[in-house]
């Protein structure tokens, strides 16, 4: 399971394509940009172990952008890597906006989004109408009592992810708050090839200089699989797909001996992305054996200081952010939260996330052996693009 919110605090006095014909590299280039910047924040904190919903936030300040002007628009267009046409970024924003509308009996995937503003700020109705389009749901709002607006908040949050968040924001979170905009994303798929329990077992789990630094349930099956490595990410990389469509898959990249996930979070983000289908073109599908831990992260990420190692910087700063296509009142971003909680088990994976603005015989054959620090990305196989990005490093027995 993965469950993601963000928070953003707002304080002061196109033509429709089909998703799959929409090239979605701009937006894997922020995505993992901001994996690494957030895995070297977190990195200062000790923490190992993150877990994002890039998706959500690159929409939420991709819908800002078209409300922005000056410093604020160009750092946004930059980092975001948007097109400066409004009309090829509203194409891509609502390509992306399709991307997350898939039902099946194996795979769920929907998004949600709203905008909660208080009574006396007049919103522009251009950007409402952007907001709209990108089928975000508008309401308006008592802001000032945050216990009844926390309440709102949560009942939609609760709603869009099926029930796997609960209790995203407290009432002190709102305080002062003109706006708050929400970005929910649920996702809950089965493996197309499940692992068997039986077959899971307790395994030593190393760092990238082979040290033994804890144990994993190590889950194994022998099944079809592409498979492959890339020299220029210096990384092996497996995909399992979820669904009998097989629309969805997961990613492990494993770096390569000697090498650490912080220079391959590097790679990923100065390299071009070749690699997501190459490694498909060169490599196979026969049955692998597959060694991949059970795991779960439960992370919380100040996004701020990552978006600023991005260039964002004039939007978080009161005398600075230009939101002048947003309202008359005088905006900016105080904060940007995101908690994800990702369960990978035998079944499968459930990824609930909520942006509020204000993821027999083992040794016969080829194998994959993930049982040291590696990088999962949760992505849509046809569009290839990135839903949910994270780093596994610190083990655990779950």
């Amino acid at each position: 399971m993965i469950v993601a919110w963000t928070i953003l605090a707002f304080i002061g006095a196109a033509t429709a394509r089909s998703a799959s014909s929409i090239d979605f590299t701009p937006v894997n280039e922020f995505t993992l940009q901001l994996l690494q910047n957030t895995y070297a924040f977190q990195e200062n904190f000790g923490t190992k172990n993150i877990a994002l919903s890039p998706l959500s936030v690159w929409s939420i300040f991709a819908l800002l952008a078209e409300g922005s002007s000056g410093d604020t628009f160009s750092e946004l267009v930059s980092a975001l890597r948007l097109p400066k046409d409004l009309s090829k970024t509203q194409c891509l924003h609502s390509a992306a906006t399709d991307v997350l509308k898939s039902k099946s009996q194996d795979v769920i995937v929907k998004g949600q989004s709203a905008m909660f503003t208080e009574c006396a700020t007049k919103v522009h109705d251009e950007f409402c109408e952007s907001a709209l389009r990108y089928d975000m749901s508008i309401y308006s709002s008592e802001t000032q009592n945050t216990t009844e607006l926390a309440h709102d908040i949560n009942l939609f949050i609760c709603y869009a992810t099926d029930g796997r968040i609960l209790n995203a924001v407290k009432p002190q979170d709102l305080e002062n708050l003109r706006m708050v905009l929400i970005d929910a994303l649920f996702f809950k798929a089965n493996w197309t090839h499940p692992f068997d329990p039986a077959d899971t077992k307790v395994e030593p789990f190393y760092n990238f200089q082979g040290k033994m630094i804890g144990s994993v349930n190590m889950m194994y099956h022998r099944a079809p699989h592409f498979v492959g490595s890339s020299e220029e990410i210096q990384a092996q990389i497996l995909e399992m797909t979820y669904g009998k469509n097989e629309d969805f898959s997961m990613l492990i990249i494993l770096p390569n001996n000697g090498i650490s996930v912080k220079d391959v979070l590097k790679n990923l983000a100065s390299k071009s992305q070749n690699w997501m289908t190459e490694f498909r073109i060169e490599g196979s599908s026969p049955s692998i054996g597959t060694h991949i831990p059970r795991f779960r992260i439960s992370s919380r990420q100040d996004l701020i200081p990552p978006l600023m190692y991005s260039g964002i910087h004039s939007i978080f700063d009161s005398t600075k952010a230009k939101l002048p296509g947003i309202a008359d009142n005088a905006l900016y971003v105080t904060s940007s939260i995101q908690n994800v909680d990702i369960e990978v088990t035998e079944e499968g994976t459930i990824a609930a996330s909520a942006t509020v603005v204000g993821l027999e015989d083992r040794i016969l054959g080829q194998s994959f052996v993930a049982d040291k620090e590696f990088i999962f990305l949760i992505m849509q196989r046809s569009c290839n693009v990135i839903l949910f990005a994270g780093v596994y490093e610190e083990p655990s027995l779950v």
